[in-house]
């Protein structure tokens, strides 16, 4: 919604020379109109702020149960031996990553939205663009903050920086997992791209990987039936 006109009164024009002021039911006509075009500010500007913030967590809220939690991770080329692929073409504007890279590691990327590369910089997928650039940077999430293991959330129905604690984590993980998940202070930190659109669905970020049967680990999980505790929204740094 496009936020109130502004409503403040223009500026008194410069009184003419030998002008008479005005009488003092005139000045006091004057000055409720001005109160009242004050007040109909005011009142426009706590609409506004209210409707941009209606759905913004304002303090820590009850736990919800009924939550999906998949987590995501940086991919390592290292660890990926297929075919190679060329994505001559598809280099973002200004950029000239290598030609080809192992097929089954760009589908990786191509999912987790970034990778890291056999030299040790990053592949990275704009998912606007569709196309691939490089960076010396780690993986950042969508407001261009480092994603951090084990604390860095992607979901696209809650404001960035949202606090979140697992309360109970469903069923799926083993104990010592899911003893981890608790402990975390997760934080919305990223929009998820690829399979979120339910609103009870946090992509949980756990690192670089380290070993090429990432999908063997406990770590790498997909829990239902999670419950969950938001928080107000915190500034990213």
């Amino acid at each position: 919604m496009a936020a109130p006109p502004d409503t403040a009164p223009p500026p008194a024009a410069t009184p003419a020379p030998g002008r008479r002021r005005p009488r003092a039911g005139t000045a006091a006509g004057l000055l409720c109109g001005v109160l009242v075009l004050a007040a109909l500010g005011y009142a426009g500007l706590r609409l506004h702020h209210r409707l941009t913030t209606i759905d913004l967590p304002q303090a820590d809220t009850a736990p919800q149960s009924g939550y999906t939690l998949t987590v995501y991770f940086t991919p390592g080329e290292a660890y990926y031996h297929g075919p190679r692929r060329s994505i001559r073409g598809q280099a973002c504007a200004g950029q000239s990553p290598p030609d080809t890279f192992p097929a089954d590691y760009l589908e990786r990327v191509d999912l987790e939205g970034f990778g890291k590369t056999a030299r040790g910089d990053y592949l990275g997928r704009d998912f606007d663009r569709k196309c691939y650039f490089t960076t010396g940077t780690p993986p950042l999430g969508s407001n261009d903050n480092p994603l951090v293991p084990w604390r860095s959330v992607a979901a696209n129905h809650l404001s960035p920086g949202t606090e979140i604690r697992v309360t109970d984590c469903g069923p799926g993980l083993t104990a010592e997992i899911c003893k981890r998940v608790k402990a975390a202070h997760w934080r919305v930190d990223d929009l998820c791209s690829i399979g979120c659109d339910d609103p009870k669905h946090l992509d949980l970020y756990i690192g670089e990987q380290t070993r090429a049967a990432i999908e063997d680990e406990d770590s790498y999980f997909v829990t239902t039936g999670a419950t969950v505790r938001t928080g107000a929204p915190k500034a990213l740094r």
